[in-house]
Parts: structure tokens; C-alpha cells; sequence
């Protein structure tokens, strides 16, 4: 029997962005495996898109990588650098007329696909040129032709899917894609099928998102000749509230965990157990999920990511990690803790505990590198007026006079014993010390903080006390409660009629939508149904012509959308359809994406932008040649997916609306 070639595996982000927690759990994935079969793990950069191309966000990705201590083996592979060869496979299908060039002008596919809107029907490309002879010269002049694939025109295309299992796609279903464009750079499909075989990539590990690619890919591979590696697709990651969880919010990059105090082995820990899963362990090494690590383990249900099981984790490795290291981790974070190296030290198992960051671990040592004298909290300068500063006197003259041991052992029985001489509780002796020595009122044991600040440092701290010398930081609790309170008020008041003078956008009204429960159309096929809940007594029924975009799977109950509620209701092929849906879509209407709400952000809240005021106009009311068309030409996505409206963003309280992967493209 032939022996299966080495496994290699690869992770290959677009440099448009910053290593984001789904990049990073894709990225983890792929060298878990490799490393499991003994194989290799590569990096590569599609930065075939030179208009996005960011070299900072190159730095970012590789740093990420490097700060979670995914390594990856040999040199970075950068796609724009294969540019000729991507161009020889084309000319190489053209040759064997499994390609062909394709000299449709812009107007006449604008047309077609208008022709398909008008019937309801998806758009395909229909072949014009698929036959047209190898010396054709183009009537109309065109000498900058497309080069498309010849696509099966029947049965189907069909693959094993490591996670997701069989996967049939109808040939019927997939167009003669374009594989270079009109000045000769290739797109990213066919740029990602040569790149994968010459670099000998056996398995593909990638996200769900990118199912709808693969039977693409794989027709480039058997046009070309060549067999196509393992394709794995893990589900996506949600947030809390069950939507996608967004590169652009609540998804950060790699990097801001790592300024969050979060320790790499805790992500790592953390990330592996988002959609896969070794009996019920939770908290395992890196070597150990090496060993574990297969694809059998993952589930095909997106995972949820939980903040609190993070802090958690990173509380554990936290406890585990040796005190030199942590050391230098905090002193990365917080440089003015580097003198304080000796007493952090002996500090180390009274933080631990306190801390499920490495922030919250910095501020437990608060006491340690506080300068004199020191800032008290409210709470806890009142503890050092009046009898509390009588006590305080008393322990200054108590300590100057001691000469014994500097333990916390040997300070116990000194601090009860002065206690029980002036005939006090041993907690009315201990706040006032604990307010001088720390400026607060919840620290480490007393003894513990005595030992570690010192002696000389502990006298004089009480000394400052005692001299009224400390400033006192009122408590900041109240604030917050109050407000959101005070940003609510004007909009309770009796709202504005609209005015000539209101922008047009603020006249509709947009709100953060719940899918309820979602159907196919029984008259179109490109239609859903849905209902959606926009915080209104019942949920809304609309159609939307999604259905060649999202699959049940991805359309389905529990997830958020952004729904304009004001619309007058419109017929659509027979069903009454009470709002409209917003997506970001690009030019050809080849790929629409629904405009997502930021993780957290309420059903029903309004979408806003700051600095635009004024009411919408009543429910059900605006018609769509009115407002809506001198909203829509201003309304699109920027250049990091984020919802513009002439500048201004669209937003929630929780954040941004955005469209994850279309940028500068036209919302509708």
C-alpha cells in the first residue's frame, strides 16, 4: 500500500486586519493537527488584494502568532509572490480547454443579472463564450478578456467534509467562475488551489464560512489535474447572545488579550475547547492537546465565547505560573513594578488568589509600589480619623521600639498582644493599619502587607496618617448609574416632527432585529420568509431575497439583524413583507452579507449615529422612492466593514454595525 504523504496543514489570513479570535482558533487548529501527525504547519499571506494589503496588520498577525505560541514551521509564503505561476495554471487550462476567455463587457452581465433579478431567478453566468474558437478576436473590441473555468454543466460536486461530513453542491448551482481578471491577476480562488498544491497541502482547516468556496476550488483542482487536499470546516464562533462573533467587535485581536492580562497558555487552553473537545477535560497542556488533538473531536455547532470561562482558566495558570515569570509578564504590562522585583517575590501567593488577570494581579500589588504618601480610598480614610489615628500613634511607638524578627510569624502575636493591652478587638486595630499601609480597605492579611512593605515604610505610612498627609479619592461608584439616565432623558420628551431641516437617515427608523423563525418562500426561490423580533408586541414578518446567499444553516432563529421598521408594506412575490432587512452587498450582486449588530446589543434598540437627531417618521409609513432613496446612495460599509451613513457610523449601544468580510460596498 501506498503510504499517505506527510500531513501539512496552513493557516492563511488576509492582511486587512489584526489576528482576531476566530483567525487565532483557526490558526491554533492547524498546528495542533500538524503537530499531532508529526506534520507541518505553514503560514501564508494572501495579499493578492493590493488595495487592502496592510503591511502593519502582516506585523500583527505573525506577533499574535508568536504571543500564543503558534509556531509555524519554514518561511512565511506570500501569495503576490506566485503571481506568474497562478497565471501559467490559467494559460495551462486555456490550453486544454478547461478554460476559456471570456469577453462579456460589464453592461451586457449588469444586464443579465438584472434579467434575473426581474424573473426571480439567481443569477449564473449562462456560457456566452465558453465555445468561441481559440483565435476569436472580439467584435466589440475587447482585449482585456477574463479568463473563466469551465464549470460541469450537470451532476454534482461532492466532498468528505472532516468536520461537517458529506457536503453535495449541484453543479447547476456554480457558474463558470472567473479565475483571472481582465489585467491578469488571479482571484483568490484560483490563486488559493495552486498556492495549496504546490505547497503540498494535505489538509485544509478553516472556518465554516468558507464551505461555499470549496466546491469552487474543488472543479479548479480536477480542471487542473490534481487531487485536492482534506477539507475541514469548523463552525464558527458566537458570542454570548448567540450571534457570529464579529472580527470588528468583541472578536479583538491576539494582541489587545495579551494588554487584557491574559496569560498565552490560558488562550491557547481557552480557544482549543471552542468547538472541540477530549472527553470532558477542560484544563489541559498544550502538549496534551497535542496528543488529543484529532478532527473527530470537533462538533459541527458553533461554540459560544464566554469572557468569565477565560478569566477563569487564565486564574488557573495564573496560580501555576513560576514567580520570575510572572514577574516579567506584569513588568511587560506595568513597567513601574521593575524595582519592586524582591517584594513581589515574597508577595507571590498572597496576589496569586486575588487576581484573574495579570491587570488585576498589578492592582492587587497596588500597596507594594504605591509611593508615600499614600492615596486613601474614601471608605478607608475614615478609618484612620479619630480613634483610628489614637490606634496608629500607638503602633508607631509599639514598632520604633521593636527590635525582634520581621515575619509575618513574629508580628502576629505583637499586634494581638498591643490589641488586648488598650482593650480593643483585634479588627479595630487592623482597619485603621490596613487603611494607612494599603488605602484601602480589602487587602492581603495585615501581617502579610507588614512584612512585605517593610519596616522603615510601615511606620512611616501610619506617621502620614497620622499627620493628615494622605489625599483622599472620593468613590467613583455612583457615576455610572446616573449616566445613562441623564443621555435618556431628551429622547423621553414629546419627539420632534420631522423637519425639512432632519437628516434624511434619522427619518428612518432601524432597529437591532431577533430572527424568530425563518422559510423558504413557497412562490420563489430566492426568497426567505422571516420573522423577526424588533421589540414590538408580536415579531414582524419580511421577505428577503437571501436565499442564494445564507443556507438554513446560517439563516436560522437566534440570530441578530438590522431591520428598517418604517417602510410601508410591500408585496413580495405574494407575501406581505413588513420591513426590509439591511445587507452590504458588492457591485455584481455575486455576494450579499447581512449587516450584523454588534455582540450585546438590544432587540429593538435603535441604530444611531452620533451627532444626527431626530424621530422617525411613523411605523409603516415611508414609502421606498421617498426617504429611502436619498438614504441608500450614502449608505455603505468603510474600509474595515464598518456602516457608514456620509461619514457617520452606524451604531448601537453595545457598538458598531458591521458587515464582516464586505468593505467600501453599497448597503441596501
Amino acid at each position: 500500500a501506498m503510504s499517505s504523504p506527510p500531513v501539512i496543514t496552513r493557516f492563511a489570513p488576509s492582511p486587512t486586519g489584526y489576528l482576531h479570535i476566530g483567525g487565532a482558533r483557526t490558526a491554533l487548529f492547524c498546528f495542533l493537527y500538524a503537530r499531532h501527525f508529526g506534520g507541518q504547519f505553514k503560514l501564508r499571506i494572501e495579499d493578492t488584494d493590493a488595495e487592502r494589503h496592510n503591511e502593519d496588520a502582516v506585523a500583527a498577525i505573525c506577533q499574535g502568532m508568536e504571543w500564543l505560541g503558534v509556531k509555524h514551521d519554514g518561511d512565511i509564503v506570500r501569495q503576490s509572490l506566485n503571481k506568474t505561476r497562478h497565471q501559467e495554471v490559467a494559460q495551462q487550462l486555456i490550453s486544454e480547454k478547461k478554460a476559456y476567455k471570456c469577453y462579456c463587457s460589464k453592461e451586457r452581465l449588469d444586464g443579465l443579472r438584472a434579467e434575473a433579478e426581474k424573473n426571480k431567478l439567481p443569477f449564473r453566468y449562462p456560457g456566452t463564450c465558453r465555445e468561441l474558437p481559440a483565435d476569436h478576436v472580439d467584435p466589440g473590441g475587447c482585449t482585456d478578456p477574463v479568463v473563466r473555468i469551465k464549470a460541469p454543466l450537470e451532476g454534482n460536486t461532492a466532498w468528505d467534509d472532516e468536520v461537517q461530513g458529506t457536503i453535495t453542491v449541484p453543479n447547476k448551482d456554480i457558474d463558470d467562475l472567473v479565475i483571472l481578471r481582465g489585467d491578469g491577476s488571479p482571484t483568490y480562488l484560483l490563486a488559493v488551489v495552486v498556492d495549496d498544491h504546490d505547497m503540498q497541502i494535505t489538509n485544509v482547516i478553516r472556518g465554516s464560512d468558507h464551505i461555499s468556496n470549496t466546491p469552487r476550488q474543488i472543479i479548479i483542482y480536477e480542471a487542473a489535474g490534481w487531487k485536492h487536499p482534506n477539507f475541514g470546516h469548523i463552525p464558527l464562533i458566537h458570542g454570548p447572545d448567540g450571534q457570529k462573533l464579529s472580527k470588528r467587535h468583541g472578536a479583538i485581536g491576539c494582541e489587545q488579550y495579551e494588554s487584557m492580562g491574559y496569560l498565552p497558555e490560558a488562550m491557547r487552553n481557552y480557544l482549543s475547547r471552542l468547538s472541540w473537545a477530549h472527553g470532558n477535560d477542560e484544563i489541559f497542556s498544550t502538549e496534551q492537546a497535542i496528543e488529543w488533538f484529532t478532527l473527530e473531536g470537533c462538533s459541527k455547532s458553533p461554540s459560544c465565547f464566554d469572557f468569565d470561562k477565560l478569566k477563569d482558566l487564565n486564574a488557573h495558570y495564573i496560580k501555576e505560573c513560576d514567580k520570575d515569570r510572572l514577574f516579567d509578564l506584569v513588568k511587560k504590562l506595568h513597567p513601574d513594578v521593575g524595582p519592586f522585583k524582591a517584594q513581589f517575590d515574597m508577595a507571590v501567593d498572597m496576589l496569586k488568589p486575588r487576581a484573574k488577570t495579570l491587570l488585576e494581579y498589578r492592582e492587587a500589588a497596588d500597596f507594594i509600589c504605591a509611593k508615600r504618601p499614600l492615596v486613601l480610598e474614601e471608605k478607608a480614610a475614615k478609618g484612620v480619623t479619630g480613634g483610628g489615628k489614637d490606634v496608629l500613634t500607638g503602633i508607631i511607638e509599639l514598632l520604633k521600639g521593636y527590635s525582634g524578627e520581621w515575619t509575618p510569624e513574629a508580628l502576629e502575636p505583637l499586634i494581638v498582644k498591643y490589641a488586648e493591652d488598650k482593650g480593643l478587638k483585634l479588627g479595630q486595630v487592623a482597619q485603621p493599619m490596613r487603611a494607612a499601609l494599603t488605602g484601602t480597605t480589602a487587602s492581603p492579611g495585615i501581617y502579610e502587607v507588614m512584612w512585605v512593605v517593610g519596616k522603615e515604610d510601615v511606620v512611616g505610612r501610619c506617621q502620614d496618617a497620622v499627620d493628615g498627609k494622605n489625599e483622599i479619592k472620593a468613590a467613583p461608584k455612583k457615576e455610572p448609574k446616573e449616566a445613562p439616565k441623564k443621555e435618556d432623558k431628551p429622547k423621553k420628551g414629546n419627539p420632534p416632527p420631522a423637519n425639512a431641516d432632519q437628516p434624511e437617515y434619522t427619518k428612518l427608523e432601524i432597529k437591532v432585529g431577533l430572527l424568530t423563525k425563518t422559510w423558504h418562500h413557497p412562490e420563489s426561490d430566492k426568497l426567505w420568509c422571516e420573522e423577526i423580533d424588533v421589540g414590538e408586541e408580536k415579531p414582524r414578518e419580511v421577505a428577503s431575497g437571501l436565499r442564494a446567499f445564507y443556507t438554513e444553516e446560517e439563516f436560522k432563529a437566534g440570530r441578530k439583524v438590522c431591520v428598517v421598521t418604517n417602510l410601508k408594506p410591500a408585496k413580495m412575490a405574494g407575501f406581505e413583507s413588513c420591513g426590509m432587512v439591511l445587507c452590504a452587498a458588492n457591485a455584481e450582486h455575486t455576494k450579499v452579507e447581512l449587516l450584523e449588530p454588534p455582540e450585546g446589543a438590544a432587540v429593538g434598540e435603535r441604530v444611531v449615529i452620533d451627532g444626527l437627531d431626530g424621530e422617525p417618521l411613523p411605523p409603516n409609513q415611508v414609502a421606498k422612492k421617498s426617504i429611502l432613496k436619498n438614504v441608500l446612495p450614502d449608505l455603505k460599509t468603510d474600509g474595515a466593514g464598518v456602516a457608514t451613513w456620509k461619514g457617520g457610523v452606524l451604531k448601537t449601544s453595545a457598538g458598531p454595525c458591521t458587515a464582516p468580510t464586505m468593505f467600501d460596498s453599497p448597503i441596501g
